[in-house]
């Protein structure tokens, strides 16, 4: 049995089982049998990445007869070329305008959501850097019971409390002067 390299557009897709079927150039646009899209993972680790789209360009192995086969992934062309042609950068941007992306020259990872993101933890989180932290929101909203600042405080601006302010002095904000 010998295996043939062809090309072809995407014709339908079938997310249960990880399949594709392919409508392909070389064979005056026959559609081939359900292909398998190979995955990275798929015992104790699992993973599934986004499967091809309906009407991409991909790469295909067949048997002789185009019974049997795998796709290869899909291939870029003068048409749709890579969204970015940098060595130095892994780039994802799916279809709802989420873009992540990381530059390895400048050590630089970007993660640019349209939507909302979240993080779960069922354990600690720990975030150190060489460099200061800056956050830029509306407001920030921390549903803590407890909060511990090891170092100086510097606030510019208002501070607006309700409850007792003590220091550990047990000087309050009820006293005068």
């Amino acid at each position: 049995m010998s295996v043939a390299l062809e090309y072809g557009e995407v014709s339908a897709v079938d997310y249960l089982t990880c399949r594709i079927r392919v409508r392909l150039d070389d064979r005056d646009g026959v559609e081939s049998y359900w292909l398998n899209v190979p995955q990275r993972n798929s015992q104790g680790t699992k993973r599934r990445p986004l499967m091809p789209e309906i009407g991409e360009q991909v790469a295909v192995l067949l048997d002789d007869d185009g019974v049997g086969g795998v796709c290869l992934g899909g291939v870029y062309s003068t048409a749709e070329p890579p969204p970015v042609d940098d060595e130095d950068t892994d780039y994802v941007r799916y279809r709802d305008g989420t873009v992540v992306s990381y530059n390895q020259a400048a050590g630089v990872m970007s993660v640019e959501n349209v939507g909302e993101l979240v993080v779960s933890c069922a354990r600690g989180v720990t975030l150190q850097t060489g460099e200061p932290v800056i956050v830029k929101a509306p407001a920030v909203n921390l549903k803590v019971s407890q909060v511990t600042l090891d170092g100086n405080l510097q606030v510019n601006g208002d501070i607006s409390a309700t409850g007792t302010v003590m220091d550990a002095g047990g000087n309050s904000n009820h006293h005068s002067h």
